[in-house]
């Protein structure tokens, strides 16, 4: 990956070592925390502005900090610094639910193609040897379980609905993206949404074959993926709206 071509002398990654656990046990918690005092929460309006604005704000700031980073390092390029990942259409469409208080295309988007890829990278992470208190492990990991919580703050706290129909219309907008972000790719020489290559990192996708035959097989996974979210949605969230 790209920023395993810079030094680092600090901690390394340990996958499900005691930071990247804390990950879990954080998101974990404050997902219990919105469910358990979900009732006064949703009458009050105070801590409904203010956890939309600042996470909001967050995710937004989040950003600023990582590309401020790039430059002052020297190292913002093309071909990996545009926002054009999957988590980067996930952080937008966070930011535009949390904004946007009436049912909206975002919130399916944040729902569908933002938590559940939230979910894989947390549990599959792309940072490399960088650990805690690595500026990439706090920006990847804060940014990715904010979004889940954010999105799941949007269903148990304000209601919002989800429907079966909206994953479809998110698995086309997805692709509509793909075939853009393609283009930049040829253009840049990037890989962004991992188009052109598989991570380096062990992830599911080395159970999907070489290049492009995992791009195929992405399309039926993601539409079963989804639904399991629909699923889970369906049987485990709508109970507690």
């Amino acid at each position: 990956m790209w920023w395993a071509e810079f030094n680092h002398d600090g901690p390394g990654f340990v996958p499900f070592g005691p930071a990247h656990l804390l990950v879990f046990a954080v998101v974990i918690l404050s997902c219990a925390c919105l469910l358990i005092w979900r009732r006064p929460l949703r009458r009050s309006q105070a801590f409904q502005k203010t956890f939309c604005w600042t996470a909001a704000a967050f995710l937004l700031l989040a950003e600023v900090w990582l590309h401020t980073w790039y430059v002052l390092e020297g190292v913002w390029n093309i071909r990996f610094a545009l926002p054009l990942k999957l988590s980067s259409f996930a952080w937008m469409a966070v930011v535009a639910m949390l904004l946007i208080k009436r049912p909206s295309f975002w919130t399916a988007f944040a729902f569908y193609a933002g938590m559940t890829s939230a979910f894989l990278t947390l549990i599959f992470p792309d940072v490399d040897d960088y650990g805690f208190p690595h500026l990439r492990f706090l920006h990847f990991f804060m940014t990715h379980g904010l979004l889940i919580i954010a999105v799941f703050y949007k269903l148990i706290i304000e209601r919002a609905p989800v429907t079966f129909r909206s994953l479809f219309a998110v698995w086309l907008v997805m692709n509509v993206l793909a075939a853009f972000v393609f283009l930049v790719n040829s253009l840049t020489g990037g890989n962004y949404m991992y188009l052109m290559e598989k991570p380096p990192s062990p992830t599911p996708f080395d159970l999907l074959g070489e290049w492009p035959y995992y791009l195929i097989a992405l399309q039926p996974l993601a539409v079963g993926l989804f639904i399991l979210m629909y699923l889970f949605y369906y049987y485990a969230v709508k109970r507690w709206q």
